[in-house]
């Protein structure tokens, strides 16, 4: 009897651990929130109640969105959560409200946004589609900066896989005083602003994504950002890639650690691009930068341009240079056609050493379309180091050490 009685006691506390097991992750799914998916419905009070009981179980969780199309206002994504990682899925639509005026994110204007939300992972081959925001929002007062589709502000170890982002007004992806974050297998299309917009935060990594852009940056750096890493990157049709500094407060904090790697530029006004703003009071400096392994595709602008006098009025107060250093920057296999000849363009301040330890190393890109113009290679106060073959010539023969 004694050991039967222990025998049970066993299997009851083997059939409690199989249930703690079990409980270790819950998966909300928003339908079971009353979310409809039908594309007429408002399922915006479905998605925060949904995500409140995700966030709050501490738990590894799921927040499920089935296949379908979800009609969804502003919704904030917001933490701290108790959850200990959040699987954010997305197999159908989201779509936003046309009728639903978009209000202010942690950042920016923003339709969807994570907040404060640490081990997220995003993934599914589900699409956020802004619409356009045809509706209230390009009249009202609160969307005077236009709103970005998907914003992480504050948000740590995560990583968004999979889905796709299409007709922003405002952009596509922000990311945020954010840490140690993973953009892989994204989709940005359509019509859209900026497609990937990263400012003041650390260890970012934009891995295998497509962004067709019509107007804007397929991805822009902003100040504060530190160990940036771009790799297999498709930007199309936009004006591919912006390493910017360009406030004048002061107070604009440096770039560091920035590496692009095996990324095609097709068709775009330009491809690589590294601002300042003329007369910036910021002593800081835009450093450590490589560009490795890049093929332009008939670009239709200037292929590189590094300009510290970044002045887009034309009404900038020069009395004083630029205090924003350029530093140890380096350009290498980069090669391609361009219809622009003007392929490098580098214009430098007049502080000491403003730009220095600029390299070029093989670089060759040829002009489409009109065999008399001269592929053209412009510096002004600097003088870049070069190795291998750099076609057209560079302004500078002077060696890399």
């Amino acid at each position: 009897m004694g050991s039967e009685f222990i025998h049970g006691i066993a299997w009851f506390l083997f059939l409690v651990a199989i249930c703690a097991i079990k409980a270790k992750a819950i998966s909300v799914d928003v339908v079971k929130f009353g979310a409809k998916g039908d594309g007429k419905t408002d399922d915006t009070k479905a998605f925060t109640q949904a995500w409140a009981q995700a966030c709050s179980e501490r738990q590894n969780n799921r927040y499920v969105i089935p296949k379908g199309t979800y009609i969804v206002g502003p919704v904030d994504f917001a933490g701290p959560c108790k959850a200990k990682t959040i699987h954010f899925k997305v197999d159908g639509t989201v779509q936003s409200s046309k009728k639903q005026s978009v209000t202010g994110g942690a950042h920016r204007n923003a339709w969807i946004s994570f907040t404060q939300v640490n081990n997220l992972f995003i993934s599914g081959d589900g699409i956020f589609d802004g619409q356009g925001f045809e509706g209230n929002c390009t009249q009202a007062k609160q969307c005077e900066q236009p709103p970005l589709n998907l914003i992480f502000a504050l948000v740590k170890d995560s990583h968004i896989q999979g889905i796709t982002s299409n007709n922003s007004v405002g952009g596509h992806i922000g990311i945020y005083r954010s840490i140690n974050v993973t953009v892989e297998d994204v989709d940005i299309g359509i019509k859209g602003g900026e497609g990937i917009l990263i400012e003041k935060s650390t260890n970012i990594n934009i891995i295998n994504t497509d962004i067709k852009i019509l107007h804007d940056n397929c991805v822009t750096i902003l100040d504060g950002n530190t160990g940036i890493n771009i790799e297999k990157m498709t930007c199309s049709q936009g004006n591919g890639l912006g390493v910017s500094v360009l406030g004048n407060t002061g107070k604009e904090e440096p770039v560091k650690g920035v590496t692009v790697r095996n990324c095609t530029f097709s068709h775009t006004e330009g491809a690589i691009r590294i601002q300042s703003s003329a007369a910036s009071n910021a002593n800081i400096a835009i450093s450590n930068l490589v560009f490795e392994d890049i093929i332009f595709d008939y670009l239709q602008n200037m292929a590189i341009i590094l300009d510290q006098e970044h002045c887009p009025s034309k009404q900038c107060q020069t009395t004083n240079p630029s205090k924003v250093k350029v530093e140890n920057v380096s350009f290498k296999n980069i090669r391609g056609t361009s219809v622009d000849p003007r392929i490098v363009i580098l214009e430098c301040g007049t502080a000491p050493d403003a730009c220095k330890d600029i390299r070029f190393i093989d670089l060759r890109v040829i002009v489409e379309g009109d065999d008399r113009l001269e592929t053209q290679f412009r510096c002004k106060n600097v003088k870049p180091a070069v190795a291998g073959h750099v076609d057209p010539a560079a302004c500078s023969t002077q060696a890399v050490a």
